[in-house]
């Protein structure tokens, strides 16, 4: 995966057998029906992904376990060795759909914009501190805008401005170094969260996000207990060492 390290991202086509892809998907859509009945007024007012699918009531113990091993497989658990300098753990699962309002307009950011740190401590975090999402799309979809090298490398004035809605420009202009990547059912797409992205919408896209971190206290603070796996169904997982807290 030396891609990654150069330019923030791999993308793995047929990455996912149909068996495996239908597997995790029943899964998902019963996840998703039953977040949309309690969570009705959010998706109105523009709500695009929810989280946390291995906490709460939604999934049973048998589904959650499913889940669990499906996170923690052995040809995953390869591609983070080679992203990651030391042994990741996880942080949480999304998935990703469509706004209700089809003008709705997608964004430019960082995910360490939201996290409350300056300028200057995300100039300083993106060097030495890893989140990175594995994007599995259930479905063909526009897939992800990116820009490549941004995990490691701070904006030009152009997208700082358009991703921070400075002088006139707002977050979802084009950029001149934006890379598209499409997505099939059965592709993955590795990419750090620490990087310039936004998802595309439409094509009734419905994608699960898988993600995992350093192991730093720094991390361990944006890491809920509750959506860890249980004694009863760690014992069914391999490594487990990506749920060691």
């Amino acid at each position: 995966m030396a891609g990654y390290q150069e330019q923030g991202y791999v993308y793995l086509e047929n990455f996912f057998s149909e068996t495996e892809i239908e597997a995790i998907e029943k899964i998902l859509r019963k996840f998703h029906e039953k977040w949309l009945e309690d969570n009705v007024a959010y998706y109105e007012k523009g709500l695009l992904n929810s989280h946390s699918l291995t906490s709460g009531n939604y999934l049973n113990q048998e589904e959650k376990t499913a889940l669990f091993q499906f996170i923690s497989q052995d040809k995953l658990q390869a591609i983070l060795k080679t992203v990651f300098p030391k042994t990741p753990i996880f942080l949480n699962t999304q998935l990703f759909f469509d706004p209700k309002n089809s003008e709705q307009k997608n964004y430019w950011h960082r995910d360490i914009q939201y996290t409350g740190m300056s300028v200057e401590e995300q100039k300083t975090a993106i060097q030495n501190q890893n989140v990175v999402h594995f994007r599995i799309p259930m479905k063909k979809e526009s897939g992800i805008e990116l820009v490549p090298k941004t995990h490691r490398e701070w904006d030009l004035l152009e997208e700082f401005e358009v991703r921070n809605s400075l002088n006139g420009a707002v977050p979802s202009d084009n950029l001149k170094r934006g890379k598209v990547i499409g997505l099939n059912r059965g592709d993955v797409l590795v990419f750090s969260a620490n990087m310039i992205h936004r998802g595309i919408y439409g094509q009734d896209r419905f994608s699960l996000d898988v993600l995992f971190c350093d192991d730093i206290p720094q991390m361990r603070n944006f890491i809920d207990r509750n959506n860890y796996p249980s004694k009863e169904i760690l014992e069914n997982l391999n490594n487990t060492e990506l749920f060691e807290l």
